[in-house]
């Protein structure tokens, strides 16, 4: 069981009321609005970690940077 975080959550919705597929850095920009100390180690954790349990996906497009979706 994976103990519950607000910015894990946070995480999240940003994805969830998204329509394109961002990277960490643009969803970590976003999330500094509402947790200005969360670092971007923090962001792609838990990114990471929403798409080992299979809440969030992973798109990996060539040499560019990972991208996310929530759909």
């Amino acid at each position: 069981m994976i103990k519950f975080s607000r910015q894990r959550e946070s995480i999240k919705n940003n994805l969830m009321g998204r329509t394109d597929h961002p990277t960490a850095e643009t969803v970590y920009s976003d999330i500094r609005q509402e947790y200005p100390n969360i670092s971007l180690g923090t962001v792609y954790r838990n990114l990471n970690l929403l798409v080992d349990l299979g809440e969030i996906q992973k798109l990996t497009c060539g040499n560019g940077p990972d991208r996310f979706d929530a759909d």
